[in-house]
């Protein structure tokens, strides 16, 4: 941890190593380590040691002293953020009713590994892009005019970015979907943050994001469908997969103003500073 005030910029070159780290060892997993859900889990425990490491190293002691702080308060506000990943489950468990596939001969093992694999995907993501991003950032920023909004605008553009698969700007669907999943991510991103803002916390953020990348794949875990393929990360150009964004969008947003609302309004943001 760097106490030298001049030097506080550095840290947020230990962030962006945090960032690199994260996909370059996804990267390097999926093309050298098996890709089965044992594997999955063993690649997702090395991320969430480095990016914690790399938490540790930009915020010292704190990192551990605020980790579970008001985590109740944090799930309880964040638990409409799971609406759109909800619905997404349902849709699986209707799906279910109306083909009645086979159950996974490991179902129960399979499930238990893929909500602990979910989880450590929220503690590194929350890890990196909440808590490294504020810690790294905000020192930094404090002497601006508006320190809390450029750390959210910064850190949330950067996590829609990596969210992102590929590209053809040239195709008209696909450019409006690059928008739209940036812009969903930085919306939740900035809800998310306003948490970390209020409480530090950072179990509480892990749990609800680590919901939201499980339920709307919960009975996938389960059964096996004849289709198991996921379009929802990527820009595909298809249409059906705009209105999702769109829709999402508009989740998001709701969330976004309950959480301000209910949050962000009732923060002092110059004690915050002052104490970060």
């Amino acid at each position: 941890m760097i106490k030298n005030e001049k030097l506080k910029w550095i840290n947020i070159l230990f962030w962006l190593a945090s960032v690199a780290a994260m996909i370059g060892l996804m990267i390097f997993c999926g093309r050298y380590m098996d890709d089965s859900t044992t594997g999955l889990l063993f690649e997702f425990v090395i991320i969430t040691v480095v990016t914690l490491a790399f938490l540790f190293l930009i915020s010292g002691k704190k990192t551990f002293t605020f980790l579970n702080n008001e985590t109740g308060y944090t799930v309880k506000r964040l638990l409409p953020t799971l609406i759109f990943s909800g619905i997404f489950g349902l849709f699986g468990v209707l799906a279910w009713l109306m083909d009645r596939p086979p159950l996974r001969e490991d179902w129960p093992f399979n499930l238990l590994i893929s909500v602990i694999t979910m989880f450590l995907v929220g503690v590194y993501e929350e890890g990196c892009f909440r808590a490294c991003a504020c810690d790294a950032l905000l020192p930094v920023l404090k002497k601006t005019k508006h320190p809390f909004f450029w750390t959210a605008i910064i850190s949330g553009l950067l996590f829609g970015y990596v969210h992102v698969v590929s590209v053809d700007f040239s195709n008209l669907q696909q450019t409006l979907q690059f928008i739209l999943k940036i812009t969903n991510l930085l919306i939740a991103g900035s809800t998310f943050m306003i948490l970390y803002w209020k409480t530090r916390n950072l179990l509480g953020l892990a749990i609800i994001h680590g919901l939201n990348d499980l339920l709307p794949d919960l009975v996938n875990q389960i059964v096996l469908f004849e289709s198991n393929e996921d379009s929802g990360g990527y820009v595909n150009g298809d249409l059906g997969t705009t209105i999702v964004y769109l829709i999402q969008f508009i989740v998001e947003m709701i969330c976004f103003i309950y959480v301000y609302v209910k949050v962000a309004k009732k923060i002092d943001y110059k004690k915050t500073l002052e104490e970060w």
